[in-house]
């Protein structure tokens, strides 16, 4: 884990492109919520969004790859983390076609010094 955002969303990312979703787990914050893509609605809760990763998401092993990520911003004297941009999607392996989707992603922990925690991670398509 990290305590620097920009490195702490790629090694996050990382560990999505690989499928590793307990790993990641461990970086989500207890209350996270998942927007998920096609889907208005959202997974609410670390044991309601480990569940749907392994079970609704192991088997496509999905792919997110950032295309252009802004310049993370911090608040709260730098205990509230904030990294947006834009990003292709590929549903499932083996498609061919990705989405091209804008996202933000809010991180969070109890002092300057911790390591970041995923809060809330929002994702929508751009087209």
């Amino acid at each position: 884990m990290a305590t620097d955002l920009r490195r702490e969303f790629d090694e996050e990312i990382a560990l999505w492109n690989a499928a590793n979703y307990n790993e990641l787990g461990k970086r989500f914050d207890v209350d996270v919520i998942m927007k998920r893509l096609d889907d208005p609605g959202s997974v609410v809760g670390i044991g309601n969004v480990l569940v749907y990763l392994n079970e609704n998401q192991a088997q496509k092993r999905p792919r997110f790859e950032p295309v252009n990520v802004e310049t993370p911003i911090t608040w709260a004297s730098g205990t509230v983390g904030q990294i947006s941009g834009t990003a292709t999607y590929l549903d499932k392996q083996g498609d061919s076609q990705t989405t091209p989707v804008r996202f933000t992603f809010t991180f969070a922990r109890a002092d300057n010094k911790e390591d970041w925690l995923l809060v809330n991670a929002f994702q929508a398509r751009s087209k």
